[in-house]
């Protein structure tokens, strides 16, 4: 291996220590059974106690191979989709402060809660007020209480807390410590110290906490992944610093979970939702295991085809309005995805078939439209090249259509980022390595908040959030906006 290592080299070597990465996944599925049986109990109990013996909304239950044919209490579905909901979100992984956590949940059951609400109101038959009331408000004060005795019965068998590794800059390395070590919520066990500075660890206070004296990130991680490390914990006082960022990427190759303890003014992006934790925002971003990568592929499969079969129609009347100007009706052009691979993005020809010779020409005369092309994130408001069937097709963003293709093959995902071209590179900085990790997608996060109208740094800020962030629910919550932002043509020339 090389002196320095590689993000490749990382990952390869936390993938030759199975054991210690099976272990983390083994642990991760048991706590999520284990939380999500949690809120399954509450609702439980919520009925039982206030919705068994009263009138309330039933729906009918029939599966004849299952002998099963009878009506079932909508609240019990509702705890169905609740609890699926919040798997999909990643709740049941995600380590946050108790109030943060009680806050989210409480929300969650108001927006499920507020359907059977919408249903009594006006369906208009007579149901137990008090037993409707009463159950759901058991189940907002239930859940946080149910979910923190599932956490403390996990700690019992040493499945609830995390090996983590601590990695200080500008802070007091103890009191951080300290701040974790009474969080049960959190539950993340500080084991080891990666100093940045003069931030020693009062060895009376924590005597098992080991530091780790390497300089070279990829070589740190695989210390912490041969000792069983499972995630970072990264405090720091500076928005920018190199040895940092490189210690996450490597961390995230090794699939170890990564969460911020930093100013909110360090590290804001649109959207983000912080939590405040020993007076400083917490922003927790968990290891995505290979299931979700799975069910995101699996998703990209399935609606791809669905896609390509509705729109089979629309795709061959564009190609054949395109082509009769002489031309082609797809254009190709190299794009960089995962890995950092090169692969052919398949869009609609929305240019006159010159459309390259004439930017050769902007180029050697150096005329303003290319020097406005350059500053506007290589578009053109007005371009003079564009077809007239082009512009109307920019504008609804129908010449993307044909990418459905790329996404089967695997090149892309329906939700993503924007897929780069080789010279955007450079000027996307550190955060290409994290954009390397994943396909980009047909539609993502930039899509939605505002496209064209967004300058280059907002569109690699919102990326970088989207890729830390990322759940299948807020892919779902994108793919609707999309939607709405396809009908309203908002911020597409």
């Amino acid at each position: 291996m090389s002196e320095r290592w590689s993000l490749a080299e990382t990952a390869d070597y936390a993938a030759a220590h199975g054991a210690s990465l099976q272990v983390r996944r083994t642990r991760n599925w048991v706590v999520t059974v284990v939380l999500a049986l949690a809120d399954v109990a509450t609702f439980a109990v919520a009925g039982t106690l206030f919705r068994r013996i009263v009138d309330v909304p039933h729906i009918p239950l029939k599966f004849e191979f299952l002998a099963i044919d009878r009506p079932v209490d909508v609240f019990y579905v509702m705890c169905a989709i609740f609890v699926v909901a919040r798997y999909l979100s990643g709740d049941y992984s995600r380590r946050l402060p108790f109030w943060e956590g009680a806050r989210l949940t409480t929300i969650s059951v108001v927006i499920v809660a507020f359907p059977i609400a919408l249903f009594t109101f006006f369906s208009g038959h007579y149901y137990s007020t008090f037993a409707q009331v009463s159950s759901w408000i058991f189940v907002i004060f239930g859940l946080p209480l149910s979910r923190q005795l599932a956490r403390y019965l996990l700690d019992q068998v040493s499945l609830w807390w995390l090996p983590s590794a601590l990695i200080v800059e500008g802070l007091d390395a103890t009191e951080v410590i300290r701040a974790f070590s009474g969080s049960l919520s959190l539950g993340f066990d500080v084991r080891f110290h990666v100093p940045l500075g003069d931030q020693p660890v009062d060895r009376m206070a924590f005597p098992n906490v080991s530091s780790i004296a390497l300089s070279d990130p990829g070589q740190i991680v695989a210390r912490l992944v041969e000792a069983g490390c499972s995630e970072i914990l990264v405090a720091t006082d500076h928005q920018q610093n190199a040895m940092v960022e490189d210690l996450v990427q490597h961390a995230l190759a090794a699939r170890m979970g990564v969460a911020f303890i930093a100013p909110a003014r360090h590290r804001s992006f649109p959207g983000v939702s912080v939590n405040y934790f020993f007076d400083r925002d917490f922003v927790p971003m968990p290891a995505r295991s290979s299931l979700s990568w799975a069910l995101k592929r699996l998703v990209d499969v399935i609606g791809s085809i669905v896609l390509l079969t509705v729109f089979s129609p629309i795709l061959l009347l564009f190609g054949y309005l395109i082509r009769r100007d002489g031309g082609q009706a797809l254009f190709v052009q190299p794009r960089v995805g995962l890995n950092g691979e090169e692969f052919p993005c398949i869009k609609f020809r929305t240019m006159a078939q010159d459309a390259e010779a004439q930017l050769a020409e902007w180029r050697r005369t150096n005329s303003p439209l290319y020097q406005e092309y350059l500053t506007s994130n290589f578009k053109l408001k007005d371009d003079p090249r564009v077809t007239s069937f082009g512009k109307w097709l920019r504008r609804t963003s129908l010449d993307e259509l044909p990418q459905l293709i790329n996404v089967l093959q695997g090149h892309m995902s329906l939700v993503g980022p924007r897929p780069l071209i080789a010279r955007e590179i450079s000027s996307y900085g550190v955060t290409f390595k994290l954009y390397r990790q994943i396909r980009p997608g047909l539609t993502g996060l930039w899509q939605v908040s505002g496209r064209s109208r967004t300058t280059f740094s907002d569109r690699v800020s919102l990326d970088y959030w989207y890729i830390r962030n990322w759940s299948l629910l807020f892919d779902v919550i994108i793919l609707f906006k999309t939607v709405g932002v396809l009908i309203s043509k908002d911020g597409a020339y």
